[in-house]
């Protein structure tokens, strides 16, 4: 058996040079007995010829058709001895006869067979026939004793004939010693066995070359073609086929020594954007410098493989407690300290990494890398380094990707509703404007807050259709209380795919034609780090919005990254400073000197100041005081539906009086 495994695990070459060394050896040997034999054939053909030229020249003209039957008188008798012996003289004949169609020897070189009949036997019926036979007789089966000793003999049938077409009077039997036809068919045979041998042995080194040649191309494009399915073409490291391969034998073998595995998966964050911004050419650039950073970073034990895009996933073994796996992710982070230095630019990359555990969390690797993931994208949201897998934290995920799988399903079956957050003007207490906030009515979980779902629109390409449904809601209920005769603006908020979308302003263009509203009604309302992203891609798309005429508003102001300078170029209407700095103003003197300075800096540009996050009066009186234009926060109203949204604004109409209005709102 063991035998048979190692035939099984030969190589190609291997395997050629045993097949085509059989195949050689009995072509070989075919060709070789083929040829010997045709040569032995030549031999007996010769044998024949000569038989059948002596019997013409001194046989056949020595005799009469009546000798067959009468006998051969003496006085031709003595000439067919002369001319048999003067035969024997030169070619070495060893026997001579003559034999009659009735079996009887005719003529002899032995008198005393002359007379004597035999059963006739199958070489003298085949000279009867007129065929001429020649086969070889063993020494030790010859007639005469004193023929044993000439060895093996050649003997040779021939008809004897009186006349071109008569039929044989009988036949002319002859023997001539095959010791020296042997010794030169010997001669030829071994000649031919080595002309075959070393042609075909020749043959096989010029095959065996060509092949072992191509044997070894074949195994190393094999090996090739094995490195390239199982590692990432970009870093070289495991792709995620070695990874479950690989993961999967770590599990097994963890389970007979019953120690414990930890799967990290590591996603970059940010890379989206590094790519969207400078282009995948450079994202590819810091990925291939990043791997061999990770090789030289991480333990010698550690398995590091890239799954895709900017995820990688790390295997530890891990024997005591899980310090080895906490100190393979800061090891990961730790790689990523330095920049990358791209094209003369200093790119700084973060990452957020999730750690799953065998067999606490999973007994096979689809299951470690799922809580994984799990477990990063809990990291990402509280901006932790790294974050173990908790089960709490799997269901909130599952129900999350529940909802993500239904969120195009309730854009157009009309689950989504929008409801309105009024903003009241400070100089005149009067709403002048409403925010456009989007609510998911669930089947099962009832109404849904943005925060549920919006942020999954963003990561997929339901951002646009969804971002489409309220810009067109909205647009249409200002138009509807327009008819009402009231004047509200209404702002709809973008989020960063649609800023990067150049679609967007033919897409605002079609929904004002359609609901016929006037673009001074409609302010479209941007995050900071939503401009940060590409802010040169980001500045063309607002000046194609501003080109429309709509008004457009930096929302949270203060808690990004914007500078003076890209504050200028962006060309807005408005700032809205963050809820987080308006919330505790009054109590916090740093917050208050924030939202004051921000309120100087806007009206010094030109631009108009929305606090938004006013939850009582002190801070609705204080923002006032300090020269906001517009609040928004719950103190003032709640996003509410568009209906309740008219009654407040009528009523307060019905009253003629601004302060009504302001009062409406506040109760």
């Amino acid at each position: 058996m063991a035998s048979l495994v190692g035939v099984g695990r030969w190589t190609l070459l291997r395997k050629f040079t045993l097949l085509s060394l059989v195949c050689f050896t009995l072509l070989g040997l075919a060709l070789s007995q083929l040829l010997a034999n045709r040569i032995r054939e030549r031999a007996l053909s010769n044998a024949t010829a000569s038989a059948q030229l002596l019997s013409d020249v001194a046989i056949r003209t020595r005799l009469r058709p009546d000798d067959f039957a009468h006998g051969v008188p003496s006085s031709r008798l003595r000439g067919l001895d002369a001319a048999v012996a003067q035969a024997r003289a030169e070619g070495g004949i060893a026997r001579v006869k003559v034999w009659s169609r009735a079996g009887a020897i005719v003529y002899s070189d032995k008198h005393a067979e002359i007379g004597k009949h035999f059963e006739v036997e199958k070489n003298l019926r085949e000279a009867f026939g007129g065929k001429p036979f020649g086969d070889v007789a063993q020494g030790n089966q010859a007639e005469q004793r004193g023929e044993r000793g000439l060895g093996p003999l050649l003997e040779a049938y021939v008809p004897l004939r009186f006349g071109a077409h008569a039929k044989p009077a009988g036949a002319f039997e002859l023997y001539l010693p095959y010791a020296p036809v042997q010794s030169a068919v010997s001669q030829d045979v071994h000649l031919v066995y080595a002309l075959v041998a070393g042609g075909l042995a020749v043959l096989y080194l010029l095959l065996f070359r060509i092949v072992a040649r191509a044997s070894r191309s074949l195994r190393r494009q094999a090996a090739k073609s094995r490195h390239q399915a199982l590692h990432d073409s970009l870093t070289g490291l495991p792709n995620r086929r070695c990874l479950y391969q690989r993961l999967d034998h770590m599990i097994e073998d963890a389970k007979r020594r019953k120690t414990s595995v930890a799967l990290l998966l590591a996603d970059l964050d940010g890379f989206k954007e590094l790519n969207d911004t400078l282009g995948h050419q450079v994202g590819d650039m810091v990925l291939s410098q990043l791997g061999p950073r990770l090789r030289e970073a991480l333990p010698g034990n550690t398995l590091l493989a890239r799954l895709g895009g900017d995820e990688f996933a790390m295997v530890v073994p891990v024997s005591d407690g899980r310090g080895q796996a906490v100190s393979a992710a800061e090891s990961f982070r730790s790689a990523l300290v330095e920049p990358f230095a791209i094209e003369d630019i200093s790119l700084a990359v973060q990452a957020s990494i999730g750690i799953s555990y065998f067999p606490d969390h999973g007994d096979d690797a689809n299951a470690l890398l799922r809580r994984a993931d799990v477990a990063m994208y809990g990291a990402k949201a509280i901006q932790a380094d790294w974050q173990e897998y908790t089960p709490e934290r799997d269901g909130h995920s599952r129900a999350r990707l529940a909802l993500a799988g239904q969120l195009r399903r309730a854009i157009s079956d009309g689950e989504l509703v929008v409801h309105y957050q009024p903003k009241a003007d400070l100089e005149s207490a009067a709403v002048t404007s409403v925010e456009a906030l989007v609510r998911w009515q669930h089947p099962e979980h009832g109404l849904l807050a943005p925060a549920e779902f919006v942020p999954m629109a963003e990561q997929t390409d339901l951002i646009r259709p969804l971002t489409l449904f309220v810009l067109d809601r909205a647009l249409q209920q200002a138009s509807e209380w327009e008819e009402m005769g009231l004047d509200l603006s209404v702002a709809v908020n973008l989020a960063m795919p649609n800023l990067l979308d150049s679609r967007l302003p033919d897409d605002v263009a079609r929904a004002l034609a359609k609901t016929k509203v006037s673009p001074r009604l409609l302010i479209l309302e941007i995050t900071e780090n939503a401009v940060m992203v590409d802010p040169v891609r980001v500045t063309d798309v607002l000046r194609r919005l501003r080109a429309l005429g709509v008004g457009l508003s930096l929302d949270d102001f203060g808690t990004g990254h914007s500078s003076l300078a890209y504050l200028k170029e962006l060309a807005i209407d408005e700032l809205k400073i963050d809820r987080s700095f308006v919330l505790d103003m009054v109590k916090d003197e740093q917050n208050a000197a924030i939202v004051r300075s921000t309120i100087e800096l806007a009206h010094a540009m030109g631009l108009r100041v929305v606090a938004e996050g006013v939850e009582d009066a002190d801070t609705l009186f204080e923002l006032k005081a300090m020269g906001a234009d517009v609040a928004q926060g719950f103190y003032l109203s709640r996003p509410v539906p568009p209906v309740e949204i008219a009654v407040m604004l009528m009523h307060a109409l019905s009253g003629n009086r601004h302060e009504r209005a302001a009062r409406t709102v506040v109760d």
